[in-house]
């Protein structure tokens, strides 16, 4: 079966896939490219392997002139690989990055989370002192597991630390207050001070090398703060 790519969407083989080595593209150029996607599959170790994309969609490896393309976020996660798509820079970096990078191998995001709670994208950026992120999530009232809001991520030891900042959101009037704990393998490895109203972000950048899984839990009422800017790094 044939299909044609219109408009740079080879932009997105960059980001998602990979043959050998990664190629960069000019920007700002449309070109036609006529591709064929025939149920290839693959198999690492003798398991065949379901490609999907960052949000879990199904995504198919192709084959353009003659060459064939895998995705590479399921065939880094197949090796144990982390995998981290500079936009800006049309790079895609597999493995070790050598600390090259200001920006997390992976960013903290409610769709890697398995741990059953109900975290959510926080759409107040700003924090009680008028510090502003370009993300945040935050755990809400129907994630209550154990007393508790739990997240849940398998790291499956990619990762060397675990950095973000966890704020009050801007105009919050709560009277509540609550505690952050991060968790390796079940093993409590930072707690944060006690967190009202009135309480000034805390940055975290806590050592989880060699972490298979881990757990945020908050404690009491935790509806008015967020964690900004959290990200997975090598």
């Amino acid at each position: 079966m044939k299909k044609t790519l219109k408009g740079y969407l080879l932009g997105f083989i960059s980001a998602t896939l990979m043959v050998g080595c990664v190629t960069a593209f000019a920007a700002n150029t449309t070109t036609l490219y006529n591709v064929i996607a025939n149920g290839i599959k693959i198999v690492v170790d003798g398991q065949k392997l379901n490609p999907t994309d960052v949000n879990g969609n199904k995504v198919e490896p192709i084959i353009y002139n003659g060459t064939t393309y895998l995705p590479v976020r399921a065939v880094a996660n197949a090796l144990g690989k982390a995998v981290y798509w500079d936009g800006p820079n049309y790079t895609v970096y597999l493995g070790d990055m050598n600390g090259g990078l200001e920006y997390p191998t992976e960013e903290l995001s409610i769709n890697d989370d398995i741990g059953g709670g109900s975290w959510t994208e926080s759409d107040v950026l700003k924090d009680n002192l008028g510090n502003t992120y370009s993300r945040a999530i935050y755990p809400w009232l129907s994630a209550r597991v154990d007393s508790s809001r739990r997240y849940e991520k398998i790291c499956n030891m990619k990762f060397s630390s675990f950095k973000g900042t966890i704020y009050v959101m801007n105009g919050s009037n709560t009277n509540g207050s609550t505690q952050f704990l991060i968790k390796a393998d079940g093993k409590t490895i930072y707690t944060s001070p006690e967190i009202t109203k009135s309480s000034a972000p805390i940055d975290f950048d806590v050592d989880i090398t060699g972490c298979y899984n881990l757990q945020i839990v908050c404690t009491g009422d935790p509806d008015f703060v967020c964690i900004g800017n959290g990200g997975f790094y090598q």
